[in-house]
Order: C-alpha cells, then sequence, then structure tokens
C-alpha cells in the first residue's frame, strides 16, 4: 500500500489546479489519466485529493462514510434549500431520511407515476404544435420545463400554468444565483452591491409564501390529493413519532422540486444530442417500444420491459453524469490507502473521470449502451458507476428521476425525430450539474410514420 501519492505541480505553487476552477469536469478526466487514480492538489491553505481509485471511494462513501460530511461547496445550497436532505448532516439527516424515504417505495411511485403520464401525453401534444414551424428548438429548455411541469404536478398537484411558469422561473434564477456564489465565490461580495442578492431573496421569500400557503391548505384539507407533500405531511419518524414540521416540509419540498427536474432534465438534453447522432440506437430503441408499447401510452410496469431504453439512459449519464464529482470534507484526521488525510482537506471524488476511465469501460470516451448489458455490470466494480452517488447518501430519488427519464424518452423517441442544428456548438458546463453550456439546439419534427397513423 502506497504511503504517498503524486502531488500536481504548477507555475503557482499556491494554486497549481487553475483549470480545477475553470472546468473542474474536463480538468479532472484529463488530470486522472495523467496523474492517477488518487493524487493531492494544492488549493491556497488546503489540500484537495482528487479521487477516482474505487477503494478511496468507497472508503469515503461507504465504510468510513460516518467520519466525511458534505464539503464547503454545498453550504451555498443551504440559502434556498435550507436543511433538506441535499444539504443537512448528522442525527438530522438521518431522521429526515427516515421521514422522507415512505414516499418513494413501490407503491407510492406507482401512484406518482399515473401522474406523470398525464402530464408527459399533454407535453408531447404541446410539443407537437411547437415544432410545425420548422423553428429550431433548444431542447435543453424543453426539457427543463418538461421535467418541472412533472415534478409539481406529482409533488404539490400544481396545474395552474400560472403558478407553473412562476415557480420555475423563480426557482431557475435562484439556481443561476446559487451557481455564480458556488463557482465563483470570490465575487460573492460584489452580489450584495449589484442587486443580485436581493433579487435572489426576493425570489426565495416568493417560493417560501406559495409553499407555506400550500401546507397550510393541505394540512386542512379533509381529502388531499395523493402527491408526494400529502405523503410527507403524513409520514411520522418510526423512532420517535414525530412529524415534520413547516420548515422541515418547506426544506424538503424545495429540495425534490429542484433536484427532481434538473436531474432529468439534464440528461435528456444529453440523450437527445447523443441519439441524433446515433441512428442505430434511435432504431433499436424505437424496436423495442413498438414491441413492449405498441401504440399505447406507457404503464408503470412497463418500464422494466423498457431493458435497452433504460440502458441507453445509463450510458448518457455514464458519459455526462449530472451530477459530475461528490465533495466531502473529513471531521477527524483519516489514513487512506497509507495516505494521511488531515482534517481540513476536501475529498473531490470525480464521478466524471470514474464514468470514463478504461479500467472499467470497454470503449471509455463512446456512447455504447451495451456497458449495461447484465452480463457487463455483474463484472463491473460497483462504485465504477454511481451517477446518484453511493453509500448512505445516495439520491433518495434516483427511481422517481429514473421513471421520469424513462417515460420522457420513450415518448420523445417514439413520436419524433430529432436533428442537431449544423454549426451550433454543444459544450458540457460543470454549475451545480453538468449541464450543456449553449444550450441543444435541434430540427424537432413528428416521425412520418407516426403522423400516417394520425
Amino acid at each position: 500500500m502506497p504511503t504517498n501519492i503524486p502531488v500536481l505541480k504548477g507555475k503557482n505553487p499556491l494554486l497549481p489546479g487553475v483549470g480545477f476552477l475553470r472546468n473542474p469536469f474536463e480538468f479532472t478526466i484529463k488530470q486522472a489519466q495523467e496523474m492517477g487514480d488518487f493524487f493531492m492538489m494544492p488549493f491556497l491553505t488546503r489540500k484537495i485529493f482528487i479521487i477516482t481509485n474505487h477503494e478511496v471511494v468507497a472508503h469515503v462513501l461507504q465504510k468510513n462514510q460516518k467520519n466525511y460530511i458534505k464539503s464547503p461547496a454545498y453550504r451555498q445550497l443551504r440559502l434556498a434549500l435550507g436543511t433538506g436532505l441535499v444539504t443537512s448532516e448528522g442525527e438530522y439527516w438521518r431522521r429526515q431520511r427516515r421521514l422522507v424515504q415512505p414516499a418513494f417505495y413501490k407503491t407510492q411511485l406507482e401512484d406518482l407515476f399515473r401522474g406523470m403520464v398525464v402530464v408527459a401525453e399533454k407535453y408531447m401534444a404541446e410539443l407537437e404544435g411547437k415544432c410545425v414551424s420548422g423553428v429550431p428548438l433548444d431542447m435543453a429548455k424543453e426539457m427543463m420545463a418538461a421535467t418541472a411541469r412533472i415534478v409539481l404536478k406529482t409533488l404539490f398537484s400544481t396545474e395552474n400554468t400560472a403558478d407553473i411558469n412562476e415557480m420555475y422561473l423563480v426557482m431557475m434564477d435562484a439556481q443561476d444565483y446559487l451557481t455564480y456564489r458556488t463557482v465563483k465565490p470570490y465575487f460573492i461580495p460584489l452580489t450584495y452591491l449589484n442587486g443580485k442578492h436581493r433579487k435572489f431573496k426576493k425570489d426565495i421569500a416568493w417560493f417560501d409564501g406559495y409553499i407555506y400557503k400550500l401546507i397550510a391548505e393541505r394540512r386542512n384539507d379533509p381529502n388531499p390529493p395523493n402527491d408526494l407533500l400529502t405523503m410527507l405531511l403524513a409520514s411520522k419518524d418510526e423512532e420517535t413519532g414525530e412529524a415534520m414540521s413547516d420548515r422541515a416540509l418547506r426544506d424538503e419540498a424545495v429540495t425534490l422540486f429542484a433536484a427532481g427536474h434538473e436531474t432529468s432534465a439534464t440528461m435528456l438534453s444529453w440523450a437527445l444530442w447523443l441519439l441524433s447522432q446515433h441512428s442505430e440506437v434511435v432504431q433499436e430503441m424505437r424496436d423495442e417500444i413498438a414491441e413492449v408499447l405498441e401504440d399505447r401510452m406507457p404503464g408503470f410496469e412497463d418500464l422494466r420491459k423498457l431493458t435497452y431504453t433504460m440502458q441507453v439512459i445509463q450510458e448518457v449519464m455514464r458519459l455526462f453524469p449530472p451530477g459530475f464529482a461528490i465533495g466531502r470534507q473529513p471531521i477527524a484526521e483519516d489514513e487512506i490507502l497509507g495516505v494521511k488525510i488531515p482534517k481540513s482537506a476536501i475529498m473531490f471524488i470525480s464521478i466524471a473521470a470514474m464514468h470514463r476511465d478504461p479500467r472499467y469501460w470497454e470503449r471509455p470516451t463512446d456512447f455504447y449502451p451495451e456497458h449495461f448489458t447484465p452480463e457487463r455490470e455483474k463484472t463491473r466494480q460497483k462504485v465504477a458507476y454511481m451517477p446518484f452517488g453511493a453509500g448512505p447518501r445516495m439520491c433518495i430519488g434516483n427511481h422517481f428521476a429514473l421513471m421520469e427519464m424513462q417515460l420522457l424518452l420513450t415518448l420523445l423517441v417514439r413520436q419524433f425525430d430529432f436533428e442537431s442544428v449544423e454549426g451550433h456548438p454543444v459544450e458540457a458546463e460543470p454549475l451545480i450539474t453538468l449541464k450543456p453550456k449553449y444550450g441543444i439546439l435541434m430540427h424537432v419534427s413528428k416521425r412520418r410514420m407516426m403522423a400516417e397513423k394520425v
């Protein structure tokens, strides 16, 4: 076992990894190839450990996970999310996890799926109307809007167009602001002078007012709808019998909204772009969809039969994981593979680099859904693929997100053709999630076969 690891060096001894600040997605993929799967990068007075070693990942996220809390970057998210599952720690997090978990049991997901289908079917009809003009559409924005509507329907039973649009815009602005603070913390003081912080506080106040009003109405509703908010209200801690306070409900609701549509929308955007370059994959998906569904809308039990479609989704998240990294900080000194880890260290687990590591993948940089055949999955290191994280803090809504992605991608591929706009730049931008920097501009048309059937 090694007692030391490579140290990244550069012209500036305090900041040798300037490229890390500019683009941690590309930087860690490149440096992992050159420096190895466990190396240290000095960062001012801290040490940042860049990790793609499966033993180290398992140690931090699973074996000794109690010694690691979220890295300082997550603190910015608390300005909007409060102490929801993404940002909370310790015993409070464990209690909230117990309270939220029942909302994502299979029987509950089946009920939520029916609401998803209603929204998805309406969206497909609207998209058909939009593509008649022949004007290219930014599918990144389209997918954000579609998944936001699904999450608002399943979370709050909200279908009022004005409410949906306002909530969506408020949260998008808030996320943009938090991304700015997270990626450029040295500019935070400026946000108090240029009005950005004031605008953010106004947006959050509007959102809080809307959420607290819904909570109050729901508490007094004798026949509440079967949505996530009702489930959270009814949930009681098995150990203490306590339910969530209004503040805790607000924090989890905002967290579920933000995480529930952003991850899915980002994945769907990248999926459509990749599929536009791989007609053979599209055809295989369509063959499977036709065999499983014929012309009807998907039911909950159909999802497990759409195996190749799920492989496509998994492969998209391998190449473009929405959450491209995980940051942790030890609460006490540690030792991993003989390397001393100081309490002030940052452990930066590069999911993006692990997902493109040739030790784990036959064709690491190719779009190859066959990476996820059952045979290949059995032989691969488990933490080599973790788009939703790993260990006790693995994303609680992963099945919800996959269900949403599978439904929307199935309908999109079955009903439409997508062609990338020539010359439009497509570049991954590592913000809070891995978004397409300039959007995904595409020509969208209703499939001729589908049009003839109509």
